[in-house]
């Protein structure tokens, strides 16, 4: 590729007001055995691909012989019909980056430059074509594309057997910048199950929003009443409900266009207010089983009854305050992982991208005495109290509003 085509800080930096914006054309893949039309965590990947293109600045989605596939706004020609124009041709079932079709866009080939980008399996994705006279019947094999700084075949990927599943899904994060940590063990085996599940599914958005709320704060009545099991599986149930709520703006970003008919909250305000929520009601909870036992005297009962109830009322506080749409950072906890990072403490590589606070719940509540849980979720209520004791200019940028 001509020298040009590099990584620059914004496409506008390249004007070429003489060659037309490349057009996606997309041809039936002969080798594939995965339905290219199942959703990759939300959406058909060329679904993704068309969207990525246009939004990258691309002419215009053009539809080859035999394709399954119907990306919104495209237009299908016949095998021979004329394009002449730059154009990236690919199989329905690929993915690109989408930083690469905005470069494609800022550095068009000349006319008669054409290269093909292959997987990291060596299979031909695509073809980068300076100038595409006619709609082609099927992938032509070039020279390698030259790949930009920081790019490769990773930023490429092509759909034929099941097993390309998991580069798919680890495109559509890194292109959707998603932003969760990709080397965890919590985000492999429990993270991504979680988004390929909730996003795959028809249940509209704000249903799972509200699930998500309805199963964290099950904690109270289990704890309540769900006898020797009911403090481990409270907890199991707060953890379920935050975790989910924690990504139900990842959840949006992924299914991209196709939006609820009606918001339950704009901005994921019941999502964020899961978390505090989750944790007033399993204090309360707590709160009374420590206070029922009949063998603790009365001044530890009220103290323990105060102490609960003070923590309970500081969550329900910041959970107003999240639901109201108002700065809630001054009740905030500080992220665990940046804390930990202050004081030279190396957290376990697995848990990273975890709810660390009610995954620490649940294994404290496994042995079944309620003061250990209750302890922990005491030191959260410290822990939000104290950035408003200081005063907000101690933390800055360490407070998550959940």
């Amino acid at each position: 590729m001509h020298e040009g085509f590099e990584i620059v800080e914004t496409a506008e930096a390249e004007a070429h007001p003489h060659v037309p914006p490349p057009v996606l054309v997309i041809l039936p893949d002969p080798e594939a055995t995965f339905d290219v039309l199942c959703p990759v965590l939300g959406r058909p990947l060329i679904d993704r691909l068309a969207r990525a293109a246009l939004d990258a600045g691309f002419g215009g989605v053009l539809m080859g012989a035999g394709t399954r596939a119907e990306p919104p706004g495209a237009q299908e020609l016949a095998t021979g019909e004329p394009i002449e124009r730059p154009a990236l041709v690919v199989y329905e079932g690929s993915g690109v980056h989408p930083e690469l079709l905005r470069l494609m866009v800022a550095h068009p080939l000349e006319p008669g430059e054409r290269y093909t980008l292959y997987d990291e399996a060596g299979r031909p994705t695509a073809v980068f074509s300076g100038g595409l006279r006619h709609m082609p019947s099927s992938l032509a094999i070039t020279e390698e594309l030259p790949w930009p700084d920081g790019m490769g075949p990773s930023d490429v990927v092509r759909l034929v057997y099941e097993e390309d599943l998991a580069r798919a899904e680890n495109l559509v994060l890194l292109g959707d910048r998603v932003g969760l940590p990709g080397r965890s063990a919590w985000h492999r085996r429990i993270t991504l199950p979680i988004l390929r599940r909730l996003s795959n599914s028809r249940r509209p958005l704000a249903q799972i929003e509200l699930l998500a709320l309805a199963v964290a704060l099950l904690a109270l009545p289990l704890v309540l009443g769900g006898g020797a099991a009911g403090l481990p599986l409270g907890a199991f149930a707060m953890l379920v409900g935050v975790q989910v709520g924690l990504h139900m703006k990842a959840l949006r970003e992924l299914r991209g266009p196709r939006t609820d008919s009606v918001a339950l909250a704009p901005g994921e305000r019941v999502a964020r207010a899961t978390r505090p929520l989750s944790h007033a009601a399993m204090m309360v909870a707590l709160t009374y089983v420590l206070v029922a036992q009949t063998h603790r005297s009365t001044v530890a009962a009220v103290v323990l009854l105060a102490a609960g109830g003070a923590a309970a009322l500081l969550s329900l506080v910041q959970a107003r305050l999240i639901l109201r749409d108002r700065p809630a950072d001054v009740f905030a906890m500080p992220q665990l992982d940046m804390l930990a990072q202050r004081l030279s403490v190396t957290m376990p590589r697995w848990v990273e991208g975890a709810p660390l606070v009610e995954l620490t719940v649940l294994l404290v509540a496994i042995p079944g005495y309620a003061a250990l849980p209750w302890s922990v979720l005491a030191t959260v209520a410290v822990a939000r109290l104290w950035r408003w004791y200081v005063g907000p200019g101690l933390l800055d940028g360490e407070a998550s509003a959940r």
